[in-house]
């Protein structure tokens, strides 16, 4: 069974873009166009990984991880922020918001399907 990938991100064309280059590797993808989404998507899918941008309407993405993370079920799901927020400031309010990997935008694909595979090859703590 693929491991399930939940992309959150407000522009459709990086969903789609991501979309495309992880079903291509094997996995499962789901999507959600905000962080409000995102946090129902992920209770009613409960991915394997997921892909988070920082800055979305209705709902960012340091609070849609707080609220993943806070959730017993999703607490120990992997989160990588996709975002062109790249101070030092933003990179620490991501590691606050449990974390595992920062990318930073515009980013290669290629890096992206590293980070994942890299976090889904890890034990589960």
């Amino acid at each position: 069974m693929p491991s399930k990938i939940l992309v959150v991100d407000d522009d459709p064309g990086i969903r789609k873009l991501l979309s495309t280059f992880l079903e291509r590797e094997g996995y499962e993808i789901v999507q959600a166009e905000d962080g409000l989404a995102g946090v129902e998507c992920a209770k009613k899918n409960q991915p394997d990984l997921i892909l988070l941008d920082v800055v979305m309407p209705n709902m960012d993405g340091l609070t849609a991880a707080r609220l993943i993370k806070f959730y017993k079920p999703l607490s120990e799901v992997p989160i990588v922020f996709l975002t062109a927020k790249d101070t030092d400031k933003e990179i620490h309010l991501a590691q606050e918001a449990r974390a595992d990997a920062y990318i930073t935008k515009p980013f290669d694909v290629r890096q992206v399907i590293k980070v994942v595979k890299e976090l889904l090859a890890k034990p589960a703590a």
